[in-house]
């Protein structure tokens, strides 16, 4: 099995409140703060996993984690 590299721009804390005119870029801030929550807590899970082993990592809460899976839960370096 080869990892490959994955680059994921987490810029999140997007200003939502700068621009209350654009529906479009604050829905879009939101979902990226969304699924930044989302990475976090699959981050929480398995460092939790390591001390309760059947421990549930909800990978599939957003886009985001379920196409990193591999690379969070599997056998690569994160």
């Amino acid at each position: 099995l080869s990892c490959g590299i994955n680059k994921v721009d987490l810029a999140g804390s997007e200003r939502v409140y700068k621009n209350e005119h654009d529906v479009v870029t604050k829905n879009e801030g939101k979902y990226i703060n969304l699924s930044l929550h989302y990475l976090e807590q699959v981050i929480l899970s398995l460092h939790e996993k390591t001390k309760v082993p059947k421990r549930h990592i909800p990978y599939r809460n957003s886009m985001l984690t379920s196409v990193l899976r591999d690379s969070l839960g599997g056998n690569c370096r994160t």
